[in-house]
């Protein structure tokens, strides 16, 4: 690959001689290593000075890494290493996997390798903020859990993907994932049936996270025998939760009213995930959304925990964080 070489003497000469390895990790069009040094360029850079702090020089199945720093050629090398080790196991690397290995490099972990639980269905966590996040909702001593941030972190996902599994270990009874459905009364108020028919078409995103846990079968049996149950906030009001591992999404859209009534519907043996994105606030009244509220009020408590994601946390398309960004950089201009 050519690009604007980066001042600095250290230099390292990477050889992946295992057959399909280095094609793995260099990528089509060696667009894997451009993903590698996009990571490390310098935004301050004067005009005329090199634009990346490290270069990557990609001839057969050798990499030669310039680095402005050793730290930085440190960094290289995990990255490298982690994604030819997937290579070794796996025989080829996608696009996310690779950011994964960049952001897991930044410090947060001693290893620059995104993890694959087989216990979650075989998902890759791939930030660390995902892990931090998927280690709470496995702490027994965690009650009530609150995931924050942008859309695309994976945060209703992941929760019910640790729902799944503490359902399947028989450490909870059922699951019980409720939404705000703050559309009902206007938007879908045109259609037939009751509130919860209205609002199925809102709930779909959960239900498509319970099918990439389990097979179709087993999902309906579970429903019908009310193991799983998704429905909207309203239904919540005057029950009390117990042994369930209960989620609440898209809390954003709560009232402070609503949200204390759901969090105190939690019983014995019970945990609670509330997720939500401050940012994408549905209300009529913004400033009433009782996520925020309730984050300010409980995240000292004991047995509370609360994981804030960022838009470098964001596993959708790439492009996704930077639109997340500009939004932010905008709001925060106008306010």
């Amino acid at each position: 690959m050519t690009t604007t070489p980066a001042a600095g003497a250290h230099t390292r000469v990477i050889a992946l001689s295992e057959a399909g390895v280095a094609q793995a990790v260099f990528g089509p069009l060696h667009r894997h290593l451009a993903h590698i040094q996009e990571a490390f360029r310098d935004p301050n850079a004067p005009r005329g000075a090199p634009a990346y702090s490290v270069v990557l020089d990609a001839q057969g199945d050798q990499l030669t890494v310039r680095a402005r720093t050793g730290a930085e050629l440190e960094r290289v090398q995990r990255i490298v290493d982690a994604l030819a080790d997937l290579a070794r196991r796996k025989g080829r690397i996608r696009e996310g996997e690779v950011l994964a290995a960049i952001s897991f490099s930044e410090g947060f972990s001693d290893s620059a390798a995104p993890l694959t639980l087989p216990q979650l269905g075989g998902l890759t966590l791939r930030t660390p903020r995902q892990v931090h996040y998927v280690e709470a909702l496995r702490d027994e001593n965690l009650d009530l859990i609150f995931g924050v941030g942008p859309a695309g972190t994976g945060k209703t996902f992941l929760a019910v993907a640790a729902a799944v599994e503490a359902l399947k270990q028989e450490r909870v009874d059922r699951i019980i994932v409720t939404r705000p459905a703050v559309e009902a009364g206007e938007k879908l108020g045109y259609l037939p049936g009751d509130l919860a028919e209205k609002v199925d078409p809102y709930l779909q995103p959960i239900w498509d996270a319970f099918r990439s846990q389990m097979n179709e079968n087993d999902l309906k049996a579970r429903r019908e025998r009310r193991q799983i149950e998704v429905a909207p906030l309203a239904f919540m009001r005057g029950r009390t939760l117990s042994n369930a591992f209960v989620i609440v999404d898209e809390s954003q859209n709560a009232t402070i009213l609503q949200m204390k009534m759901v969090l105190t519907r939690l019983g014995e043996g019970s945990r609670m995930v509330v997720t939500g994105d401050p940012s994408q606030i549905d209300l009529v009244r913004p400033d009433q959304s009782g996520l925020a509220h309730a984050i300010r009020i409980l995240e000292h408590i004991r047995g509370v925990e609360v994981i804030r994601f960022a838009p470098q946390d964001v596993v959708r398309h790439r492009l996704v964080a930077h639109i997340v960004e500009a939004y932010d950089r905008d709001e925060n201009r106008r306010a």
